[in-house]
């Protein structure tokens, strides 16, 4: 029994090694800025602060997506038939998309708030404990609220990453202190400010309609990246254009590289140091960057969960190329794949992003333990 104990710690710590992430800077300033706003949701209509705050974070890109500015919208909430408030149009998944338009983040928070308890799709995410993030990630995947696959997954990791749980449980001491409105109560007053809403609405006293255009990341990055498609210089500096938006491959967090970008800037940008941005996406010290390049923050994988378990070469493609596009680390595609390191490819070649034949007895252990935590038994 001690052995499966001592064995029970080992592998527990172990995961805790093998998940730490780096905590980045502009989404711990926009928790900072609206955590509190988020237990007040989660006080009122009983949504978990937690889920708030990591569905803001990634629908925002913490705040700094072309959207979120131009709207206020940090939720990526669009105008359904029900919506009497000023719009934005956007090109969203290869379409112009009409979205909500806020004249604070505040109303975007609550309207959020509303959207959720008032969708007959969402109602039975209510029935869940409101700390369990997880359930309430894998509830909004499967109630369509995003059509990303894994935006589960990126909400438990942000979630897990930024320790967002601590929100929602203070929330609740809170609301157990205070004796707070119970879910059902704060579900008809959420329908009570929509029919309030209309009635206004109806009465004239919101103000007309206006709609404005939204152009999306891919479009004007073709008219500012136009003349800047060779090399970038490493030299200090700050980027002339905008900070960036962070994106996700898989689950890890990204940015693309801009014109006038140097290590130096975006480590600054994004609390971390130039070593430590470099290691995590496998690049030598006297590395250029090139505009237009994925850029990771975060640790990458060593195991694609995505569709494609495999990647077929094209001419002039490198494993480096390989690992940056399915977030990999380069050491770990050439090893399931049974490549020395640095071993040429040729283009047709077909390269395993994931491999079960190569995965050890350790790490078996640990998926089963992280899949199934029922199957870790202390008891004998």
């Amino acid at each position: 029994m001690k052995l499966r104990i001592l064995l029970s710690l080992f592998l527990l710590a172990n995961i805790g090694a093998l998940t730490a992430q780096n905590r980045l800077k502009p989404y711990e300033d926009y928790i900072d800025t609206y955590a509190d706003i988020a237990r007040k949701q989660q006080e009122k209509y009983g949504i978990p602060a937690s889920i708030t705050l990591a569905q803001g974070l990634l629908e925002s890109g913490a705040g700094k997506s072309e959207l979120a500015l131009a709207s206020n919208n940090h939720f990526g909430i669009k105008c359904h038939n029900n919506w009497k408030g000023e719009t934005v149009t956007y090109f969203d998944d290869g379409r112009n998309s009409c979205f909500r338009k806020y004249d604070n983040v505040s109303e975007s928070y609550t309207d959020h708030s509303l959207f959720l308890v008032n969708g007959a799709r969402y109602r039975f995410l209510f029935e869940l404990d409101v700390t369990d993030y997880t359930g309430w990630a894998r509830g909004l995947q499967k109630a369509g609220y995003a059509t990303d696959r894994q935006y589960a997954d990126k909400l438990i990791r942000v979630i897990e990453t930024y320790d967002l749980n601590q929100y929602t449980k203070g929330a609740v001491k809170k609301r157990s202190r205070a004796s707070s409105v119970s879910d059902a109560k704060a579900r008809r007053e959420a329908a009570k400010a929509a029919k309030a809403a209309r009635k206004a609405k109806a009465a004239g006293t919101i103000r007309d309609t206006a709609t404005t255009a939204v152009f999306s990341g891919d479009l004007i990055r073709q008219a500012k990246d136009y003349h800047a498609m060779g090399p970038v210089t490493d030299k200090p500096g700050i980027n002339p254009l905008t900070t960036h938006l962070i994106d996700y491959v898989g689950t890890t967090p990204c940015i693309r590289v801009k014109y006038g970008d140097s290590f130096a800037a975006i480590a600054e940008e994004f609390g971390l140091s130039v070593r430590r941005l470099r290691s995590i996406n496998d690049l030598s010290a006297d590395y250029t960057l090139t505009v237009g390049e994925i850029l990771f923050l975060d640790s990458k994988t060593t195991w694609w969960e995505g569709e494609n378990p495999s990647h077929i070469a094209t001419e002039g493609e490198t494993m480096h190329q390989i690992a940056q596009r399915y977030a990999l680390k380069v050491k770990a595609l050439y090893q399931l794949n049974d490549m020395a390191p640095g071993t040429p490819i040729k283009a047709g070649q077909r390269i395993l992003l994931r491999n079960p034949e190569k995965m050890s007895n350790f790490v078996r252990t640990i998926n089963q333990v992280i899949n199934n935590p029922d199957s870790l038994n202390l008891s004998n």
